[in-house]
């Protein structure tokens, strides 16, 4: 190692802030390492740093320091006299990701540790300033894609407790930083970040070796008005970045294998021979009902529906479900907040649980929802409906894929439902790890696996399978997702299995990544 490179280096300290361009720059930086050598700067990034930046944010400040002593020590092994760090996160969690009030409130502590920790080298530190309206606007865009809490803008402005001054916010850091701080206007050309930044770092008048490009643009209108309902709706938030996701990517379903008509209902020779009492119960499960056509037309406009809601205050009818009238009133009090075509769904279904000269118009009803809606809709519903509409594209799939799935989907879950059942009626908490991680009994279904906490792929192939064959159909598959990103973030069979072999500390030999997502609880 030269003595050269061991010299205290300037360090050009690109701290953002978010939403100004920042992972174009850093894309850019990482895709350009060389031609930034040959003119004497070096691009530091990497999990060490990422790491700081975000143990900054949370205000973890012992944590950053040890982390940025490694950064220190990496910035002065470096061949080049100057150095780039990139990391928005340096000016704090972005606004609305935690529950804090303000904007970037620790900018100030969060330079002075940089300055500190990085001492020797001398720092530099790059802020973009973006007119603070349209900043506060991405940012808001930024959680709506991410984050499940807001619905509104001036819902997630008014959790700030602020409206954002770039004057406010760095009046006491040009205080402490007013040589070291270069305040840039933020420009939205894609190259126009990377110019300023390497105009800081003293190189100006090069042709650039390619273009920035722009990465993480706002969504469209219409993007937003979706996100939002999604938030606004959620009955699972955990999932809601799902069908978010999918929106993001401009999802829509391949077109399925047409088939006519629900489940042939079996002659039943050998089924009936098999089980001949439960036979009679899969002869009577769809009963006969001559009943009023209270649906919609079949042509209606399903995305009006979407975008009106139930009212929120009504009393539980004390009806029966058996005439449709008093179903669709039923329907009303469970679904109310909720959207008209989530009630729709459920009527739906109601209808298709019957005999009724109506099951075309129902079914077909029925799979609009889910071909043109599904993507706004899935993470609305309970799960309790999932499960039902689970069941529907068991009976009435338009494909040998779709009713794969509904079946799929609809046993994996009632079985959870059952064993989950059970537990409690046993007195035994949801969230409480299993008190043996092996069979202390005798098994008497012999054939029938007693597994081993920790020593079986069997839960882990479960989800597998189940996630498998989600994705032979779109359509059907979203709400089977949908369903299983529900199971991995609740309490039940699969993570109490893993919460159990995380504390008991079990490892055996063949099966270390065999968690029940294939996930161990270090990478969640």
């Amino acid at each position: 190692m030269s003595k050269q490179s061991l010299i205290a280096k300037r360090v050009v300290v690109h701290v953002g802030p978010h939403k100004t361009g920042s992972s174009a720059i850093q894309k850019w930086l990482h895709r350009n390492t060389s031609f930034l050598a040959t003119h004497g700067i070096s691009f530091l990034q990497n999990s060490v740093t990422h790491r700081a930046a975000r143990l900054i944010a949370h205000e973890a400040y012992s944590d950053a320091e040890i982390a940025l002593e490694e950064i220190k020590n990496a910035i002065t092994l470096q061949p080049s006299p100057i150095v780039i760090l990139s990391q928005e996160d340096f000016c704090g969690d972005l606004p609305g990701r935690s529950k804090k009030k303000g904007i970037y409130k620790r900018l100030l502590r969060n330079f002075r540790t940089l300055r500190r920790v990085l001492s020797p080298h001398s720092l530099t530190f790059v802020f973009f300033e973006r007119e603070e309206s349209a900043w506060l606007r991405s940012c808001y865009h930024q959680n709506l894609v991410h984050r499940p809490q807001f619905s509104k803008f001036v819902d997630f402005q008014d959790s700030l407790g602020e409206i954002p001054s770039w004057q406010n916010i760095l009046a006491r850091v040009k205080e402490n930083f007013d040589h070291s701080l270069v305040q840039v206007p933020y420009r939205s050309e894609a190259d126009a970040g990377i110019k300023d930044l390497l105009r800081v770092a003293g190189l100006t008048g090069l042709e650039l070796p390619d273009q920035a490009s722009v990465i993480n643009r706002s969504p469209t209108p219409d993007i937003i008005e979706a996100l939002e309902s999604i938030n606004s709706r959620s009955s699972f938030p955990q999932s809601a970045w799902f069908s978010k996701g999918l929106l993001l990517r401009g999802w829509s379903p391949r077109a399925p294998v047409q088939q006519d008509g629900g489940l042939n209902i079996m002659n039943g020779s050998q089924a009936a021979f098999a089980l001949p009492e439960l036979f009679e119960r899969v002869r009577s499960r769809f009963s006969t009902q001559d009943c009023l056509d209270l649906l919609p037309d079949e042509n209606c406009d399903l995305h009006a529906l979407l975008g009106k809601r139930l009212p929120e205050e009504r009393e539980e009818p004390r009806l029966s479900r058996s005439d449709m009238a008093d179903q669709s009133v039923i329907l009303d009090y469970h679904f109310r907040g909720k959207s008209e075509l989530a009630k729709l769904n459920a009527f739906c279904i109601s209808y298709l649980r019957r005999g009724t000269p109506h099951t075309g118009k129902a079914r077909r009803l029925f799979h609009r929802i889910w071909n043109e809606c599904g993507v706004n809709l899935v993470n609305e519903l309970s799960t309790r409906w999932l499960i039902s509409t689970l069941q529907t594209f068991l009976d009435h799939g338009v494909s040998e894929q779709q009713r794969l799935i509904g079946a799929s989907g609809y046993f994996y879950a009632n079985m959870m439902k059952i064993y989950e059942g059970e537990r409690a009626m046993d007195g035994l908490e949801q969230d409480a790890i299993v008190r043996n991680s092996e069979p202390v009994t005798q098994s008497k279904f012999r054939g029938l696996d007693r597994y081993r906490i920790g020593g079986s792929d069997l839960l882990l192939n479960t989800n597998a399978l189940a996630l498998e064959l989600s994705a032979l159909d779109d359509v059907a598959g979203l709400v089977l997702q949908e369903f299983l990103v529900r199971v991995k973030h609740s309490w039940n069979v699969f993570r109490r299995a893993d919460a159990t072999r995380e504390q008991l500390k079990i490892d055996v030999a063949g099966f270390e990544d065999t968690w029940s997502f294939y996930q161990g609880p270090t990478n969640g």
